[in-house]
C-alpha cells in the first residue's frame, strides 16, 4: 500500500513539474515582451533584461498611441471581430438548426454537400476571383462576409442541437403554436449558450489574429487591421521606417517622450501588447460559460 502511495505522490510531483514548466514556457514570452515595452528602448538594446524592466517608461506606448495608422488599424480589428463573430454565430447556428431538424427536405444531400466543401476547397485563385465579382476586394466587408458561415462550427452546432435539446420541449412549443423561429430564439439559444460562448471565442480569436486577409485582399492602409500592420512591422526590412520621421519630430516638439527612451523595436513590443491584451481579457468573462459547458448533455429524455 505504501508503494502505491509513494508512486502516486511521485506521479503528482512529476505532473506538477511538467505542467509548471509548460505554463512557464507559454507565459514567459508574453512577459518578456511586456517588460521590453515598458523599458527604455536604447537601454533594452544593451541586453541583460530578462525578468524586470531596468529603466521604466511609458514613452513607447505614447508613441504608438499617437500613430493614427495604428489606432485606425486597432479600430478596424475591433469592428471586424465584433461584427464577424456575431454574424458568424447567427448565420451558422440558423443553418445548423435547420439541418438538425429531421423533417427538413433534402437534409442528407445537403449534409453531404457541406461535408464535401469542407474537405475540398476550390483554391485561392477562384476565391480571389469570387471576391472581385462580389466587390469585396479592398473593402471592409471582405473581413466579414466570407467568414459568416463556418461548416465545421455548423456540424458542431447541429450535433449539439440534436443531442442536447430535449425533443419534448420542442414539441411543447409547437403545441402552443410556436414556429421554427420561436423555437430557435426561445429554446435553442438559451440551451446552447455555453456552446455559443466557446465557438464565439474561437471565432473571435480567429478574426482578431487574422493578418492574411488584410495583407492580400486589402490594399488601402486605412482598411488594414492591426495584425496585418504588425506583420508588416515584424517581417519587412523597412520595419525601422514604420515610425515616420515626421511623427517622431512632432512627438519631440510636444515633449511627450524622451528620444533616448524609444527604438523601433521597443515600439513594436508595445504594439504587440496592445494587440494581444484585449483578446486575453475576454477569457475571464467567458470562463463561467466554459464551466457550464461541462454539463451539456446532462438533460436526457
Amino acid at each position: 500500500m505504501g508503494r502505491y502511495k509513494l508512486g502516486d505522490r511521485a506521479f503528482t510531483i512529476g505532473n506538477a513539474v511538467v505542467l509548471a514548466t509548460f505554463a512557464f514556457l507559454c507565459v514567459y514570452p508574453l512577459w518578456y515582451i511586456l517588460i521590453l515595452s515598458v523599458n527604455e528602448g536604447r537601454d533594452a538594446s544593451l541586453g541583460g533584461i530578462y525578468w524586470w524592466p531596468r529603466t521604466f517608461t511609458l514613452d513607447n506606448y505614447y508613441v504608438m498611441l499617437s500613430d493614427r495608422t495604428i489606432l485606425n488599424a486597432f479600430w478596424i480589428t475591433v469592428q471586424r471581430t465584433v461584427i464577424g463573430t456575431l454574424g458568424s454565430l447567427l448565420v451558422t447556428s440558423l443553418v445548423a438548426y435547420a439541418l438538425s431538424r429531421k423533417e427538413l427536405p433534402g437534409r442528407q444531400p445537403l449534409l453531404l454537400v457541406f461535408l464535401f466543401v469542407m474537405l475540398f476547397s476550390g483554391g485561392l485563385i477562384p476565391f480571389y476571383i469570387q471576391l472581385i465579382h462580389l466587390g469585396l476586394i479592398n473593402n471592409f466587408w471582405v473581413y466579414v462576409v466570407p467568414s459568416l458561415f463556418s461548416i465545421w462550427n455548423m456540424f458542431v452546432m447541429k450535433t449539439s442541437f440534436q443531442n442536447n435539446i430535449p425533443e419534448s420541449v420542442v414539441e411543447s412549443v409547437k403545441l402552443d403554436g410556436g414556429g421554427y423561429m420561436r423555437i430557435y430564439f426561445y429554446i435553442v439559444l438559451p440551451f446552447s449558450m455555453p456552446l455559443f460562448a466557446a465557438l464565439g471565442l474561437f471565432t473571435a480569436v480567429g478574426h482578431w489574429n487574422d493578418w492574411y486577409t488584410g495583407a492580400f485582399f486589402v490594399h488601402d492602409i486605412d482598411l488594414q487591421p492591426l495584425p496585418t500592420y504588425l506583420q508588416r512591422m515584424l517581417s519587412t526590412i523597412e520595419a525601422r521606417q514604420m515610425i515616420s520621421a515626421s511623427q517622431m519630430t512632432t512627438m519631440n516638439q510636444a515633449r511627450l517622450y524622451n528620444p533616448d527612451a524609444i527604438t523601433p523595436k521597443s515600439v513594436r513590443m508595445a504594439t504587440i501588447m496592445i494587440a494581444v491584451l484585449p483578446i486575453l481579457l475576454v477569457y475571464p468573462f467567458l470562463q463561467r460559460f466554459f464551466v457550464k459547458g461541462v454539463l451539456i448533455g446532462s438533460v436526457k429524455e
